[in-house]
């Protein structure tokens, strides 16, 4: 590569040398082969510039941004004080913070997420691994993403009540011009959760409402005591126990819990499970009917992996449909922009001769995040061929300097038309805008009728009220909705 380094995957031909025994980088010893004649390297397994994933109408992402803190471990923050710290349990201090030692990997580590997450160019995005600072740390990224990517373009979901005790948390950001939120955030702070899922729903532009569930279960290393939490050799390492009970509960309380807040069924669960794809919490929440969509759209190409440790791949990062939702899932990717990747391109500052980092998007965590796409079903039909539409004239009005008319609409069909109905204004000129509409919809206003029913030959009238400051002559094509947005 340009950089020259290689990725997980690439080839090497004409490899002669002396195999010997000894120290290696990052601690402990192995067998090493000393090269007696330059080996040949083939990238074979090349850099994408962004996930490809098929087209929905919501594109949803999970990804493990390697402890994203804005305060440092030597005490200074992302705003250039001294003398902070990060919180665990009730104590604060500077050797409580993970990630970035100092301002000057901060901004190497910042720098590469915000062109991960520009690539992704995900409407939400579930992040682990970031600073358990309140909003502090997701607002941070949002200003820096919009700071790329355009005023206004990223929103962070404001966090739970519960975000627990550890240095670091789960979190949310989306894009308020392709999603609205629904209610607020939930979270379980249940004891066996260490960090505390987070869940929150949301509503596209056509009415269609899911929610998003982003968790980070129990990690497989340092074994603790009590059954099943040791290593078992298995292959599920550490702490498999308790990684099932957050699961259980998962199962038995938070996931209810969302469904019944949202009153909808259609739930998405993503993040940082520590279970490879066939392992006991997996395995739990599938029987439970939440579908593996990566076993789903990546297996049939390829061998899923999100992660690569002692030189084995496989994926930790998972997306869980609910029943009714896996319907909609138009497609799923794992973007390898990262596990393929070297440390040696990552933020760190680690004192060598040589410094191969570049400001892009690879090796921007050690995990590959997941992209989700969506095709979320409206929630309304278009019924304007069983109805026809009569305007009036415009007129202004001298006093308040608004301009009115009225709309009709009448049922041509022979049955009854239930509602809530809507009167949709689509393609109005700009800068003119309807000041008594009702909301909005896939971008354009619209005004919900009085009758919630209109029987056969029934009419209703509605009136518009325009602001038209350039005074330009307000057309629009008007359609009829039945529904709920």
């Amino acid at each position: 590569a340009a950089d020259g380094t290689v990725r997980s995957g690439d080839t090497v031909t004409d490899l002669t040398g002396v195999i010997d025994f000894g120290a290696q980088g990052g601690g402990g010893a192995a067998f090493k082969l000393q090269p007696t004649v330059a080996p040949t390297f083939s990238r074979t397994n090349e850099r994408t510039p962004a996930p490809v994933v098929a087209a929905g109408n919501v594109k949803v992402a999970s990804a493990n941004v390697l402890n994203f803190f804005t305060t440092f471990t030597n005490g200074g923050d992302a705003w250039g004080r001294s003398g902070q710290g990060c919180t665990v349990g009730g104590t604060t201090r500077a050797s409580n913070c993970r990630g970035a030692d100092n301002l000057a990997e901060f901004v190497r580590q910042r720098d590469k997420i915000v062109e991960s997450l520009g690539a992704i160019n995900a409407d939400v995005v579930g992040l682990m691994e970031i600073q358990n600072n309140g909003d502090t740390a997701a607002s941070y990224l949002v200003e820096q993403l919009n700071a790329k990517l355009g005023a206004g373009t990223y929103a962070v979901v404001p966090k739970p009540a519960t975000t627990g005790t550890d240095a670091i948390r789960v979190a949310m950001i989306y894009k308020p011009g392709a999603v609205s939120l629904v209610g607020n955030a939930l979270s379980d702070g249940d004891a066996v959760n260490n960090r505390p899922p987070m869940a929150q729903t949301f509503k596209a532009t056509n009415g269609g409402k899911f929610s998003l569930v982003v968790n980070h279960l129990k990690s497989k290393g340092s074994c603790g005591g009590g059954a099943g939490n040791t290593d078992s050799d298995d292959g599920q390492g550490c702490w498999n126990a308790t990684r099932v009970e957050q699961a259980a509960r998962l199962r038995d309380y938070f996931l209810p819990q969302v469904a019944g807040a949202a009153n909808d069924s259609d739930i998405l669960v993503v993040g940082d499970m520590n279970a490879y794809g066939h392992e006991d919490p997996i395995r739990l929440l599938n029987a439970a009917g939440y579908v593996n969509e990566i076993e789903r759209f990546v297996r049939p190409a390829g061998i899923p992996y999100s992660y690569v440790f002692g030189a084995e791949s496989g994926y930790l990062d998972h997306a869980l449909a609910s029943a009714s939702l896996s319907g909609q899932v138009a497609g799923v990717t794992e973007w390898h922009n990262n596990a393929d990747e070297p440390e040696a391109i990552d933020y760190n500052l680690n004192d060598t001769a040589e410094d191969p980092y570049v400001k892009n998007a690879y090796r921007a965590s050690d995990h590959d995040p997941v992209v989700v796409s969506l095709n979320l079903a409206p929630t309304y039909a278009d019924v304007t061929a069983s109805v026809a539409i009569t305007r009036s004239g415009i007129t202004l009005g001298r006093v308040g300097g608004k301009y009115s008319g009225t709309v009709t609409v009448k049922n041509t069909s022979g049955a009854a038309i239930t509602g809530p109905l809507h009167l949709v204004l689509q393609g109005l000129p700009s800068g003119v805008t309807l000041d008594n509409k009702s909301g909005m919809v896939d971008g354009a206003p619209y005004l919900t009728l009085a009758n919630t029913t209109l029987a056969p030959g029934a009419s209703v009238t509605v009136t518009t009220a325009f602001t038209n400051p350039s005074k330009v002559g307000i057309g629009y094509n008007a359609k009829l909705l039945s529904g709920s947005f």
